[in-house]
């Protein structure tokens, strides 16, 4: 069966869980990696039938946005929930068939593909009972559904595991930071206080490499190729008379910075690495911050640059109209961080290259596990 959500008028909401009240999940918490149950409302129990409750099993799926992205998004709750959900969302519920296994079916490429070609409205997305009847399900014996949902749940806590420990390899850098360094806004190390611009160059002009040959290969990185943790993809291999013209471009161990939202909120940004002959070009929306006078290695300027207060500095000196706000070049030179001393900053590089391999090693042990995961549900969801 298929359960709408709640209905509700913004002045029944409330931001504070309090008494006679039920939480209300919307397609923000579905995720990847099942409901996240954070950032949620709260409206009058009163408004919420028995059948809205969420139960051991249910998915829950976006039903309707805006964005052909979300719609179709779903997640399973793995146990009762005194919690409900929205009226853009809704879920399906069943007991024909093992719950685990249907669970893995709505987060296949097949489902998404088949959601999103159906899905389509005039002036937005949604879902109607009529499509998720029409979703042909691969369906198996109930014990063959049983040893698959098993054989999917190992690889998934599997990738899980991982995926924590690179989060906690990032977290140990971040601590590492703060103790060496402490808080670059209230400087209780107490040391010289000077404008980033002053020991980095910014945007590096690209006069300086004018001496290029146009049949010279170099890397190009957009802003689909640098993860939030600060990977980056260098195996688009273009020529220079290619990407010579409208492009940024940055060179080995230079720092990139996303200034545009939703990116620079997000945390976009990396030491460019592994490029094809030292050079790359990319995104305009990338600033390049190149160490100068005062910073002796990329590492700790990369780093102060992903911190949440640096962030935040950065979001409030944005300049653009709403949605398409960028951090201005002239940031830079008003952003004052305390300068450590070179020694420290070599210290903390020595310190964080064994932390950089080894989140190397979990990233590859990732990607592998991923295309496992993804194999498998291939042979199992597939047309």
């Amino acid at each position: 069966m298929q359960v709408r959500g709640v209905s509700y008028k913004a002045k029944d909401v409330s931001n504070t869980e309090k008494e006679g009240y039920v939480a209300i999940l919307r397609a923000n918490n579905i995720q990847d990696d099942g409901l996240n149950l954070s950032d949620l409302i709260y409206v009058e129990k009163s408004k919420v039938t028995n059948q809205q409750f969420i139960k051991a099993g249910d998915i829950l799926i976006c039903a309707s946005s805006g964005s052909k992205h979300l719609v179709g998004k779903a997640a399973q709750a793995k146990k009762d929930l005194n919690m409900s959900f929205g009226a853009f969302c809704k879920v399906v519920r069943t007991d024909k068939l093992y719950t685990p296994y249907l669970g893995y079916f709505f987060k296949s490429q097949y489902y998404r593909r088949k959601i999103s070609d159906l899905s389509a409205g005039a002036n937005i997305n949604n879902i109607r009972n009529e499509h998720l009847d029409q979703l042909q399900i691969p369906l198996p014996p109930i014990e063959i559904q049983r040893q698959i949902a098993k054989k999917l749940d190992i690889v998934s806590d599997v990738l899980s595991l991982r995926k924590k420990q690179l989060t906690e390899l990032d977290n140990l850098t971040k601590a590492v930071f703060y103790d060496m360094f402490g808080d670059p806004v209230k400087n209780n190390k107490g040391w010289k206080m000077v404008q980033l611009s002053d020991c980095c160059h910014v945007n590096p002009k690209k006069s300086e490499i004018d001496y290029f040959t146009d049949d010279l290969e170099v890397s190009f990185i957009s802003m689909a190729d640098v993860s939030v943790n600060g990977e980056i993809d260098t195996s688009d291999i273009r020529k220079y008379k290619d990407v010579k013209k409208g492009f940024t471009y940055f060179y080995e161990n230079d720092v990139l910075f996303a200034k545009i939202t939703p990116c620079m909120e997000n945390g976009k940004g990396a030491i460019a690495r592994g490029l094809k002959n030292n050079i790359g070009f990319g995104s305009t929306e990338f600033h390049v911050l190149r160490p100068k006078e005062g910073i002796s290695n990329s590492e700790w300027l990369y780093h102060l640059t992903i911190l949440p207060i640096f962030r935040k500095t950065a979001e409030k000196n944005m300049k653009g109209s709403a949605g398409q706000k960028r951090v201005p070049a002239s940031f830079f030179d008003k952003f004052l961080v305390p300068l450590p001393p070179i020694e420290l900053q070599n210290k903390f590089a020595d310190i964080i290259k064994p932390i950089n391999e080894q989140k190397l090693l979990v990233r590859k042990a990732i990607e592998e596990t991923q295309l496992l995961f993804d194999s498998l549900m291939n042979q199992y969801f597939s047309e």
